[in-house]
């Protein structure tokens, strides 16, 4: 990790934003084993919680609150609404076709716009990767609102992680969801509030960057060997559905070690034009990868195919990926307010 810096955006986190992206879509894609979707699931999306609150900066901590949360309704509720009007016009155009005929005839648009206020994955039926954006705009204003009383990210995380274990006390899946996230959220202000204090401990994270290498690998290793066993063990979890494990707190104790291990692999990669790339389009990438997943999966079923393996989700992903390529460049000519950013800033990130 020489040379990587610590504070600000770094090649490092664009590394790890490129590895969780690619999680990401690859988890998604029929064919995948079962196993390799536990070891996935247990941390992909914590990761971006923990990086979102990782690049957040002080200074905008410091601005007004309503000027903030105008931010927030620009850079993620307009992407929500922008998507969701994409994927219900692409929902619309293939529910007749194929094999999805005949499936989709009780879903209607009024259905899907209950799917947009509600927030929620299970509602999202044209698009259930949408519900990050309610769920991150919720995560993030729940923690602006905290920092203004109590600006120590160490007491965030733990105060978060209290509500968390009052919230999981009773059962687990919750029973009843709540709307935009309001329940997963605090489990998502876990993860930002500890990337924001990894940010803020530059210091501490220079010194284990600094370990020898002799000392720093086998605790990378224990790190490892103790994801997958977690992982492993707790089975199938999904942060958006609120399915957590058979034991709660196992669930952010894997997710964390999923994330140091990410953060290690990164380390020792190059932030090439590919991983810059998938690091600054994840705001296109993550809602779209869905639809071309399935566009691709009903092409397959139409040429007579339909049997898939781990090699197929692979070519899935992959082919998923090359399409947000044009999408996205369209959506940056034409759309660039609706994605958040202004119409000079053709390749901001995401």
């Amino acid at each position: 990790m020489q040379g990587v810096p610590v504070s600000g955006r770094s090649s490092l986190v664009d590394i790890c934003k490129a590895i969780g992206i690619v999680l990401v879509v690859w988890g998604h894609t029929p064919g995948m084993s079962d196993w390799l979707g536990d070891l996935i699931y247990s941390f992909h999306m914590p990761l971006f919680f923990f990086i979102s609150g990782y690049l957040l900066k002080t200074e905008r901590l410091e601005q007004d609150l309503q000027r903030q949360i105008r931010e927030l309704v620009r850079t993620l509720l307009r992407p929500y609404v922008l998507f969701f009007v994409l994927s219900l016009a692409y929902f619309l155009a293939t529910r007749n076709i194929g094999s999805r005929a005949g499936k989709l005839d009780e879903l209607t648009v009024p259905d899907a716009l209950y799917g947009l206020l509600t927030g929620l994955s299970s509602d999202l039926f044209v698009n259930m990767a949408l519900w990050f954006f309610p769920c991150m705009f919720v995560t993030q204003v729940l923690y602006r609102l905290a920092w203004k009383i109590l600006p120590d990210d160490r007491w965030l995380a733990a105060g978060s992680g209290v509500i968390v274990a009052i919230l999981m006390a009773p059962t687990l899946p919750w029973s009843t969801r709540l709307p935009w996230g309001l329940d997963i959220a605090w489990v998502a202000l876990v993860f930002f509030s500890v990337g924001r204090w990894v940010r803020a401990s530059s210091a501490l994270t220079q010194r284990v960057v600094a370990l020898p290498r002799r000392v720093r690998m086998p605790v990378m290793l224990t790190v490892l060997l103790a994801w997958l066993g977690l992982a492993l063990a707790q089975g199938r979890v999904d942060l958006a559905m609120a399915h957590f494990g058979p034991r709660w707190p196992s669930y952010f104790l894997t997710a964390f070690c999923g994330i140091a291990v990410v953060f290690a692999v990164a380390s020792q990669l190059r932030a090439t034009l590919v991983v810059q790339w998938l690091a600054h389009n994840t705001l296109i990438i993550f809602p779209l990868h869905a639809l071309f997943i399935n566009l691709g999966s009903g092409l397959v079923k139409m040429l007579g195919g339909g049997h898939y393996d781990q090699l197929a989700s692979v070519l899935f992903a992959l082919w998923a990926i090359a399409c947000t390529v044009p999408a996205a460049m369209v959506l940056k000519r034409y759309f660039s307010p609706m994605l958040g950013m202004p119409a000079a800033r053709q390749g901001a990130a995401a």
